[in-house]
């Protein structure tokens, strides 16, 4: 009985299903009785009808197969922005596309993912979560949760959902008691997990909300702190408080110490034939997920492309006065040798009235000095990878189609890259 049901209601109106259907199998029977007479009739009037008759069943068997499909598509996914031919191209384009590892967190990390998302689907976002301030930093206190900021950033760079929903999750409240200053989307992740009754499972349930392209996961599932070591002796804890001391930091450091990374991070390193370290903070964004044990074991042991992006600008409060050279060093004395074997510096113009404007917040260019990093037996890469808008960081585009191309011309010069 109820597959009777279900045959019947392929011939309910408005399906817009039957009419195609219909015209598909007029074409095959018009195909069928003309093909035989088309070739071997000798009468030039019945050739020309058969003729005419087989024309007019491929066509409309063309037609029928064409918009059958259409109305499917239609149904299936409506309101969409793309053709079907250009959504098939791309799934499987993307599909076959390098397996990157990016890791870091705040704007630089989503920055780079919304651009590399157009030459892979097979990316995994490894993102921070000591983040105490804000919007994340409450949540965090009042939930007992894991910061949902930087995930929430990561999540929407790698979403092929409508701009509004988009919009929607990066919508921050400007008024109402107890929800000013949060954003939606921390909001959303934040209900799921009070739903889902786990914090990992609310980000994937997100990332289906939003039909990302790739994951997005938390470098632990441990509830973490950042201390820093200034080079006065003093101690900060607080990923938030440190850049306020405004001093030299000479080491960062977890607490716990012994803090676990998320066993999917490691698993995402161990396949990885791109292992992207920032841009971002170095000390509060791209640091904390290399100093836990497994993940910096896991990167150390890969022979592929590990990559550091460099800041374009100094921050203040972190990396005053860094030069290229000084944010790769500091990587190095906190998570070893292994932890890279090349870089991207930015080789682009700079707009004097936006360095004027960076410089009444003490940042400034990082100066880019290449015999040093060379020296440290890493490979530098240059390019013009700046953003042309009213802000020095990098542009999406230009950032991931460098990374795509120093991936194609480079991979004799890592082993585990070189039969890819």
């Amino acid at each position: 009985m109820k597959k009777f049901i279900k045959i019947i209601k392929w011939f309910v109106p408005g399906l817009r299903i039957k009419r195609w259907v219909i015209l598909l199998l007029v074409g095959l029977l018009l195909i069928l009785l003309s093909s035989p007479y088309v070739f071997k009739e000798e009468n030039i009037i019945l050739k020309v009808i058969h003729t005419i008759s087989f024309t007019v069943g491929v066509v409309a068997l063309i037609g029928g197969i064409s918009n059958l499909i259409r109305s499917l598509f239609d149904a299936i996914y409506p309101g969409k922005s793309k053709e079907l031919i250009d959504i098939i191209y791309e799934k499987r384009f993307l599909a076959k596309g390098p397996k990157i590892v990016a890791i870091g967190g705040g704007t630089g990390l989503s920055t780079i993912l919304e651009g590399l998302k157009e030459y892979t689907s097979n990316i995994t976002a490894i993102v921070t979560v000591a983040d105490e301030g804000g919007s994340s930093g409450r949540l965090r206190e009042e939930f007992g949760i894991l910061p949902p900021g930087d995930i929430r950033n990561c999540l929407v760079s790698l979403a092929e959902a409508p701009q509004l929903m988009r919009d929607l999750f990066q919508y921050r409240f400007e008024g109402g008691d107890g929800i000013k200053g949060h954003s939606f989307g921390n909001l959303f992740i934040t209900a799921m997990t009070q739903i889902t009754g786990s914090f990992q499972d609310a980000v994937k349930e997100s990332s289906i909300v939003l039909a990302i392209r790739g994951r997005v996961i938390p470098s632990s599932l441990s509830k973490i702190q950042l201390k820093a070591e200034y080079y006065d002796g003093t101690q900060k804890i607080g990923e938030d408080k440190i850049p306020e001391e405004e001093k030299s930091i000479s080491k960062i450091c977890l607490i716990p110490s012994d803090a676990k990374s998320n066993p999917e991070a490691v698993e995402a390193i161990r396949e990885a034939e791109i292992i992207i370290l920032g841009p971002g903070s170095l000390f509060t964004s791209v640091l904390p997920n290399l100093l836990m044990k497994q993940i910096q074991e896991g990167i150390a042991k890969r022979e592929v492309m590990k990559l550091y992006i460099c800041n374009v600008m100094t921050q203040h409060g972190e990396t005053d006065g860094f030069t290229a050279s000084d944010h790769l060093k500091m990587l190095l004395d906190h998570a070893g040798e292994g932890i890279v074997n090349c870089c991207l510096i930015s080789s682009g113009r700079l707009k004097y009235r936006l360095l004027v404007k960076y410089a009444q917040e003490r940042s400034f260019p990082v100066i880019f000095d290449r015999e040093r990093i060379k020296n440290m037996g890493i490979s530098v890469f240059e390019a013009d990878v700046v953003s042309k808008s009213n802000y020095l960081r990098h542009d999406p585009s230009k950032v991931a189609k460098e990374i795509i191309n120093i991936y194609n011309h480079n991979k004799k010069e890592w082993p585990e890259l070189r039969n890819k």
